[in-house]
């Protein structure tokens, strides 16, 4: 199966590989082909994990042929990439020519289907954790594990806001952070299927957004602080 690849490098020092056409499924590496020799992982546990969601899977690797189609070096505004401390400066984030593309109805409702089997099992675990867990600090870490659960909602106001979708503002979220990841997965229910054989594409702060993007984005957000939560839950520090 022909597997299109977009790299995204440096992107908080790492470099990541997009499955193209596999919204929510992506590998970091610590360069690019270190993220390539963990794509083909991240893709067979991207099968499993839909199987395990629906008798009606749509996708099926086999005889993977895996083939970079667009390279993206991300950068923060204003700085030499290569000398930006850490965290300073708005990062920039790839924009592939593929995120010209317009989405389909079947893809926008395989994508929301992706998005809400991360958001129960996101809930589900946030929801097991001992309440102490989840207002532990971490040091070296932005937030705990609450202030990532409402930083994952926060950011789908973000992205929806790239094209102007919402008019909600993130002082309007509910402070609850199982009501404010209800709130906005409501939003992007109502909104998401609108996208379907559109197209626009805008520039804002330096950065290229369109609907494909912000799928593509979203999905990911969510799952990479899954991932993060989870590695936090077990952190015995």
């Amino acid at each position: 199966m022909h597997i299109r690849i977009g790299l995204e490098n440096n992107i908080e020092g790492r470099s990541l590989a997009w499955a193209l056409d596999h919204p929510g499924c992506f590998a970091y590496g610590s360069d690019e082909s270190e993220a390539l020799i963990y794509l083909p992982m991240a893709l067979a546990a991207y099968e499993h994990w839909i199987r395990n969601h629906t008798d009606a899977s749509w996708v099926e690797f086999d005889d993977l042929d895996l083939r970079v189609v667009e390279k993206y070096e991300t950068f923060r505004m204003g700085m030499d990439y290569r000398a930006a401390p850490p965290g300073e400066g708005y990062e920039i984030n790839a924009w592939f020519i593929d995120d010209w593309r317009p989405l389909s109805s079947k893809e926008i409702e395989q994508s929301l289907k992706i998005f809400h089997w991360q958001r129960d099992e996101l809930l589900a675990g946030l929801s097991t954790l001992d309440p102490e867990i989840l207002i532990k600090e971490h040091p070296g870490q932005r937030w705990n594990i609450l202030g990532i659960a409402k930083h994952i909602a926060n950011a789908e106001v973000w992205y929806l806001s790239r094209l102007d979708l919402i008019s909600l503002k993130r002082g309007d979220l509910l402070p609850e952070h199982a009501a404010r990841l209800n709130q906005t997965s409501q939003l992007i229910d109502q909104i998401f299927p609108s996208f379907a054989d559109k197209v626009e594409v805008r520039g804002i702060e330096g950065e290229f957004w369109s609907f494909r993007k912000i799928i593509r984005r979203t999905l990911w957000h969510q799952r990479d602080h899954i991932e993060h939560i989870k590695e936090l839950a077990f952190d015995k520090s």
